[in-house]
């Protein structure tokens, strides 16, 4: 593993860690997954155990210039409301976390990456498929705004 991929494992995993915390501060129980769960990174549950939700954590820190970076498999919708998404943004004095349904951030991303691949390049030439999506901060609509550190979205 070279210093570079190893620097990002880092980075996710600090981002699990700072939403367990938020979680705990809650009275949530957040249960960490093992490494490499293809769909949610943590198991949250109420103290009263009568809800629980699974959460996938994407982290970006201070240096990431290009924003979240997905699998392709977040433009498959999973159909399943208890699925959330938490966008973890690690700042130098702050962190923000963005709170998504797995769905609706499904097709946010689709719709970006749809309107990506229809404008052409620079030299009029049409793009071509990338393996991996991503969303930036730049993107974000007021509805990503309202998003921010709203944990009731949740619903838990």
């Amino acid at each position: 593993m070279n210093k570079s991929s190893n620097n990002l494992g880092l980075i996710g995993s600090t981002g699990e860690f700072y939403v367990c915390a938020e979680l705990g501060k809650r009275n949530i129980l957040p249960l960490l997954t093992s490494k490499n769960n293809p769909l949610f990174d943590i198991v949250a549950v109420t103290s009263s155990a009568s809800k629980t939700i699974y959460i996938q954590v994407k982290t970006m820190s201070e240096k990431n210039n290009q924003g979240w970076k997905f699998g392709l498999d977040i433009c498959l919708k999973k159909n399943n409301p208890l699925l959330f998404v938490l966008l973890v943004n690690i700042k130098q004095n702050d962190i923000d976390y963005y709170i998504y349904e797995y769905d609706k951030l499904s097709e946010k991303i689709s719709e970006l990456y749809k309107k990506y691949l229809d404008i052409p390049k620079k030299n009029g030439e049409k793009r071509k498929e990338v393996g991996f999506r991503w969303l930036d901060l730049k993107d974000f609509s007021s509805d990503d705004l309202v998003r921010k550190n709203n944990w009731q979205l949740l619903g838990i």
